[in-house]
């Protein structure tokens, strides 16, 4: 990660607690330190509308043998953005797919949570991309 996205999102990497909790779970495959952006169609959440919103974004990624976590850090939020289980090796409710060296996580909110609506894409920069979609079952 460049000096200027450490500078402006964070390091991108993982609490020492999260880590413990994965490690304990087995990892499969972990990514910190990747930059990208989070890009908002439609969403509506209790007291926010984001329609066509794009935010930059510094995070990690981590695959186990239970789930798909991604951390992200990205303008007011920091923390668990994505966090699924694995199920016959694929994220629930989350589809994955690679553009170029991107690695990108798509979702419906009412999916998690009945109070949010839209859609949502996680996208972040990995030359690991193929083999991390492959990884978790994207055609």
């Amino acid at each position: 990660m460049n000096f200027f996205a450490r500078a402006v999102l964070g390091s991108g990497r993982l609490p020492e607690p999260m880590r413990a909790e994965l490690r304990g779970e087995g990892v499969v495959c972990l990514a910190e330190g990747l930059t990208g952006s989070v890009r908002y169609r439609g969403y509506r959440a209790p007291g926010v509308w984001r329609f066509g919103a794009v935010d930059a974004a510094a995070g990690a990624l981590a695959v186990t043998r239970r789930r798909l976590l991604v951390w992200l850090t990205s303008g007011e939020q920091t923390g668990k953005h994505i966090d699924v289980p694995l199920r016959e090796g694929r994220p629930f409710g989350v589809t994955v797919r690679t553009e170029e060296r991107r690695l990108v996580w798509g979702y419906e909110p009412a999916t998690f949570h009945a109070d949010r609506s839209g859609h949502v894409e996680v996208r972040f920069k990995t030359a690991e991309a193929p083999r991390i979609a492959a990884l978790l079952g994207a055609r």
